[in-house]
């Protein structure tokens, strides 16, 4: 008896069906590392624009909490420095509330990249 072998056209359905998983992996992955970078720029200017933001706005609280206490030195000085602290210690709270919020709801990193890989997984299931 003869032992059935594979025919060479299976051996190159085979190859062809690899090359095209190397290469539809290898697109995902490029995808992927264009969407981090994206995100990695995006998240460098944003975070500097937050440190000069910040340093610009401890500079005008400053200024205006020195204004405050000279204006009310004579009279009110401590109730006038202790409304100021109450009033950064609320604005303080709802800027860190609102940057949790933010972070939550955040998109989730890749989107694209997992919708195309999900869609390659529909189109290999038929």
């Amino acid at each position: 008896m003869s032992e059935p072998t594979a025919s060479p056209k299976f051996f190159e359905s085979l190859r062809n069906l690899t090359g095209s998983l190397v290469a539809m992996v290898q697109t995902r992955l490029e995808l992927a590392s264009v969407e981090l970078a994206e995100e990695r720029t995006r998240l460098m200017k944003v975070g500097l624009l937050a440190c000069f933001g910040l340093v610009f706005f401890g500079l005008a609280l400053l200024t205006l909490t020195a204004l405050i206490a000279i204006l009310f030195w004579d009279t009110y000085r401590w109730q006038a420095l202790t409304g100021l602290t109450l009033v950064y210690l609320l604005l303080c709270a709802g800027c860190l509330a609102f940057a949790r919020h933010l972070v939550r709801n955040a998109p989730p990193l890749f989107e694209a990249t997992l919708a195309e890989i999900d869609k390659d997984r529909e189109i290999l299931r038929r």
